[in-house]
């Protein structure tokens, strides 16, 4: 009896400590690789390609462009088409500002909007796991190419679901070449893909919050919605 009661303390004391020490899986192992150096980011620029896919019609669309961000929540995307600005989209954490310089219109939300999902990673593996349930997805790479997907050799692949219905976004893709963030793919809703190709990125770079102020041209209509 002696000898029970014994095992039962060693096993409760040890138990937490094997639990503490217990491996991750691969999937996390990997979103902790890949997502856990945007932890405590306080600014970023890159460059990047964006491919949008209609599913309906296959048609697609393409820009370029730059986009900064400072923490918390500031994010400023201008988009170009033949070195051309055409769009400024500009997320804070009271409102989205989109100027459309080609209909000479801006649209203002009370909110942020997708471009806060599309760059959900900027805030770090902790935050990401509060809205989303992150999976790897490395081994349907050769599958998510067959849907238009352009997904370099030797990336690895993670999938993020909204843990709860999300009017923008049904799947957001993180690809990553030695866990350094390649492209970001997102699905709509209606199926629709857009994907961005980043380059030039950096992290924590020396960046000025004026830059992020919406400047509307004059004659511009501002519409709220």
């Amino acid at each position: 009896m002696k000898f029970i009661r014994i095992f039962f303390v060693l096993l409760f004391t040890v138990s937490p400590l094997l639990a503490a020490e217990a491996p991750k899986n691969d999937g996390e192992s990997i979103a902790a690789a890949i997502l856990g150096q945007y932890n405590n980011l306080k600014s970023f620029s890159a460059k990047f390609d964006r491919v949008t896919t209609q599913n309906a019609t296959g048609k697609k669309s393409h820009d370029n462009g730059t986009v900064m961000f400072i923490a918390p929540s500031d994010i400023k995307m201008d988009a170009l088409m033949g070195g051309k600005m055409v769009e400024q989209i500009i997320v804070d954490s009271e409102k989205t500002s989109i100027i459309n310089f080609e209909k000479k219109n801006v649209m203002v939300k009370k909110s942020s909007n997708e471009a806060a999902e599309y760059l959900a990673f900027l805030k770090g593996l902790d935050e990401v796991s509060k809205k989303f349930t992150i999976g790897d997805s490395t081994g349907t790479i050769e599958k998510a190419k067959k849907t238009g997907m352009v997904i370099k050799d030797g990336s690895k692949m993670l999938k993020l679901t909204p843990k709860t219905p999300n009017q923008q976004v049904k799947y957001i893709f993180i690809t990553a070449i030695n866990n350094e963030i390649d492209s970001v793919i997102i699905i709509d809703l209606m199926k629709n893909m857009t994907q961005f190709t980043f380059s030039d990125i950096k992290r924590n770079p020396a960046l000025d919050k004026k830059d992020f102020k919406a400047n509307i041209p004059a004659g511009f209509e501002v519409t709220d919605f």
